[in-house]
């Protein structure tokens, strides 16, 4: 199974890291991406850098779908990353969260049942924006995704970026996905909104790796526009493990949190942790 093949496992409610250092097969993975969103009826919007827009479209229709009626319709959009994030002068976080944000919205509004997003991120090697920026800026966009209706791809060229700053950038996604990723990757983490009672339900795994992911989704669980008037629900039933780290930001977010934070399905290694900090009382280990 090919790099390309398996974007296919990139789904609605996932945030990808995609790390590449081929120019080919990014633009492939890109085409194969808005192709499957295509058939499923999503609405595909490519912020591109690296490639031309032409050069996207080619390639979505060579895979076999045709792109002409799509773009006519406005399923398709596919733009030069500049044209979205440097409108108005300099980019901050915000307001590129705010142009995602936009998207996503308008793609509602228009009644498609998901939207797939990709950005080439090379555009921001020639502004000013920083790494502290850019990280936030991917940090802020967690909270889009646990509804189910949105998926995010973010190419980051590790020939134009280095691994440290990959590392950091990385962590902001609850996944990531290495040049030629084996045939049984999967994002490390996924979050699913629930609502009797309001919460959150993880899937997967937290390190070290998508700390910034986990930090971002915590504080929008808790103090986000969705926050709970009551404890907000954590379902832990099927994560599999939360390393030291990630016990301690949740230790922290449940004190920072007027109302606490309720557990469910908490495994007794992390129960356990929890002890130890002495935050999140609620909730017996599963």
């Amino acid at each position: 199974m090919t790099a390309t093949t398996v974007v296919d496992q990139v789904d609605l409610g996932d945030h990808v890291c995609w790390i590449h250092d081929d120019d080919g097969d990014a633009l492939d993975t890109v085409g194969r991406f808005a192709a499957t969103g295509l058939r499923r009826g999503h609405k595909v919007v490519c912020f591109t850098e690296t490639s031309t827009p032409q050069a996207v479209r080619a390639r979505v229709d060579a895979v076999g779908v045709p792109t002409e009626a799509a773009v006519a319709a406005g399923q398709l959009r596919i733009l030069p990353a500049v044209e979205a994030f440097l409108v108005g002068g300099r980019p901050t976080p915000a307001a590129m969260a705010e142009a995602v944000r936009d998207e996503v919205t308008r793609a509602r509004r228009e009644g498609y049942p998901g939207v797939r997003l990709s950005g080439d991120m090379a555009w921001v090697l020639g502004t000013a924006v920083s790494l502290d920026e850019l990280r936030r800026y991917e940090q802020a966009l967690n909270p889009l995704f646990p509804d189910s209706r949105v998926a995010g791809l973010c190419l980051y060229d590790r020939r134009r970026f280095p691994a440290e700053q990959l590392r950091i950038l990385a962590a902001a996604h609850p996944g990531t996905a290495g040049p030629r990723p084996p045939r049984t990757w999967s994002p490390l983490l996924r979050a699913y909104r629930v609502g009797d009672p309001p919460g959150l339900r993880l899937v997967g795994q937290v390190d070290r790796s998508n700390r910034d992911a986990f930090i971002a989704l915590l504080a929008d669980l808790t103090a986000g526009e969705r926050a709970p008037a009551g404890p907000p629900v954590l379902d832990l039933t099927d994560l599999s493990f939360a390393d030291a780290g990630a016990a301690t930001e949740l230790a922290r977010a449940d004190r920072a949190s007027h109302t606490g934070i309720r557990l469910v399905g908490c495994r007794p290694a992390l129960h356990r942790l929890l002890h130890v900090l002495g935050g999140v009382t609620s909730g017996a280990p599963a």
